[in-house]
């Protein structure tokens, strides 16, 4: 899975900010803005990645400072180039729906040659129909005329998480041994982070290797390294580290799309 897209967050603005902002001449920057919304939110069906492309200056630069749910900053910059990029992500993973909605217009500018426009917008992100992140974002959009065609030249964001159900995760793995582990996981959980601690035996049953948990097992083949669960097969681990990683990653994959291990 993708991660969600800091610097195109404003393309699936809904229906409704097309019709406050009708197109109007002489503000060709919201009509600007329209196009971009109308085409991002076709990408998928029937508008080609180079299409939103176009829409861009060469010289685009874009930046976000991203606050999430324990209060640290992100800060990203981003190029024409990552665009591209991005827009392959986007149409590449079926899994990954996302919905922007108005809240308001805070400020907006239009020259001769140049105009801005400033709103704040609250988005909500899914993966396969789950809650990703919700939150609010403001954005500040400047574009220019070049060649006779207006042009988005600057992307500017600061963008405030402040629910998730599902992302990335942190655990820490403490060891005894190679045969006894305790880890502490921390996930997202509505409007904050939840912490829990586990335990895990790597031990024998039956003849065979096991991992063992307060309510699971887990066998793992002595020769392939493959671990298993309720007959399916869900990873493999050449040593106890490794394998408890892979037992982790499917007891917490209904919150992490991924675990940063420390």
């Amino acid at each position: 899975m993708k991660k969600i897209t800091l610097f195109l967050i404003f393309a699936f603005l809904s229906n409704g900010l097309y019709q406050a902002y009708a197109y109007n001449e002489k503000e060709p920057v919201k009509q600007l803005l329209m196009d971009y919304v109308n085409k991002m939110n076709a990408l998928t069906q029937g508008t080609k990645k180079e299409d939103v492309l176009e829409l861009f200056d060469e010289k685009y630069s874009g930046n976000t400072v991203y606050v999430n749910l324990s209060g640290t900053l992100v800060r990203k910059n981003y190029e024409k180039k990552d665009i591209s990029s991005q827009l392959d992500d986007i149409i590449d993973d079926d899994n990954y729906d996302f919905k922007l909605i108005l809240d308001k217009v805070v400020f907006q500018t239009q020259k001769e040659r140049a105009g801005i426009i400033s709103a704040v917008i609250n988005f909500e992100s899914y993966i396969d129909k789950k809650l990703a992140e919700k939150g609010t974002m403001l954005m500040d959009v400047v574009a220019i005329q070049s060649n006779g065609d207006w042009k988005i030249v600057q992307n500017n964001m600061v963008r405030v998480s402040e629910a998730k159900d599902i992302g990335e995760c942190v655990c820490y793995v403490y060891e005894k041994g190679s045969t006894k582990f305790v880890t502490e996981v921390y996930f997202p959980s509505g409007l904050e982070y939840s912490q829990e601690f586990d335990a895990f035996q790597v031990t024998t049953k039956d003849n065979k290797r096991i991992i063992k948990t307060d309510s699971d097992e887990y066998y793992w083949d002595r020769n392939t390294g493959k671990l298993k669960f309720k007959g399916g097969e869900i990873g493999r681990g050449q040593n106890a580290r490794k394998a408890i990683e892979i037992v982790l990653k499917d007891l917490y994959k209904e919150s992490c799309v991924n675990i940063v291990f420390n």
